[in-house]
């Protein structure tokens, strides 16, 4: 695909089980998935869990501070959420914490003192629940869900993981069919 593409990043978030840390059953589940992630995309994941009693499998305390940082950065906020996806997949910390969100963001120039009140904040939750409800219209409900706007409004490509092969075909093909070949 040519280097002029655009993108933007919308969250939705993942929770297996209640609003509890998992369960040893649940927590096997999620190293299965994780190894399965692995082995479909050749990507390199730690396959461990948090080491955290209050850890819960659910995103949305990451997804709001994705959506701070974009606030903050005033443009969609890819490298704040590539270092939260990290935390969580490579090293296997408690991204729904809220010390471990704050630290991340600290080289984005974010106080603490904003981050720390903003991820509590009515209007973060609501923009944040907002997205979440938007994606599940559109039909993502596996993660990674990838939309394609070609200007008719976004479409679901593809939800689950998948090779970055696969999915630069079948993005190439999608918007030559849209516009003609990508530059």
């Amino acid at each position: 695909m040519g280097a002029c593409q655009e993108s933007d990043e919308e969250m939705a978030g993942r929770q297996v089980g209640g609003p509890e840390p998992p369960n040893p059953y649940q927590a096997q589940q999620l190293k299965d998935m994780l190894r399965q992630v692995a082995d479909t995309t050749g990507q390199t994941f730690s396959g461990e869990l948090p080491d955290d009693p209050a850890f819960i499998y659910h995103s949305e305390v990451a997804c709001r501070a994705v959506e701070i940082m974009r606030r903050h950065l005033q443009q969609p906020p890819w490298e704040y959420f590539h270092a939260v996806q990290a935390a969580f997949y490579l090293e296997a910390c408690n991204i729904n914490a809220a010390a471990e969100l704050i630290r991340l963001a600290e080289p984005f120039n974010m106080k603490s003192d904003v981050m720390t009140e903003l991820l509590t904040s009515e209007a973060v939750i609501e923009a944040t629940r907002a997205k979440f409800e938007r994606a599940r219209k559109l039909g993502a409900n596996a993660l990674p869900s990838i939309l394609l706007d070609t200007g008719e409004g976004p479409k679901l490509v593809c939800g689950g993981w998948v090779t970055a092969e696969y999915l630069r075909r079948y993005l190439e093909a999608r918007i030559k069919l849209a516009h003609g070949p990508a530059h």
